[in-house]
């Protein structure tokens, strides 16, 4: 593992979710969050040779050492956000976190969604 990229919740519409945040099967219209993504990857002049997808498959990144995590790891279907405050999962993705900041070095955290900021606080920048 060398990235985590830190999301909201899985995309709540039927077969979107697949358990990396941000991504969709191959088949799923690429969806905005991700577009947004693709873009500003596009245009940072820092990573070269970074051509966007016709697909929101995110496995690749997986298997480069991004992990890809939600604050939360399971929604209601078509309510995005539902299951935030509710469901315990933000115990056990803080504790994963922190896990992950005592244990490892070098590793670059992306927040990305006010969720994900918040979990700022389990995480050493110094590290």
């Amino acid at each position: 593992m060398k990235i985590v990229i830190i999301g909201q919740d899985p995309y709540p519409n039927t077969g979107e979710a697949m358990g990396l945040s941000f991504s969709v099967p191959k088949n799923i219209k690429v969806p905005k969050s991700l577009v947004n993504i693709y873009k500003c990857l596009d245009k940072d002049s820092n990573i070269k040779n970074f051509k966007i997808p016709n697909h929101g498959d995110l496995t690749k990144w997986a298997e480069q050492g991004v992990f890809l995590l939600n604050a939360t790891l399971t929604v209601v279907h078509k309510e995005a956000n539902s299951h935030q405050k509710t469901s315990g999962w933000s115990n056990f993705t803080d504790y994963v976190i922190k896990k992950i900041n005592d244990k490892k070095e070098n590793i670059v955290f992306l927040l990305w969604g006010k969720f994900a900021i918040d979990k700022k606080k389990f995480i050493d920048s110094k590290k």
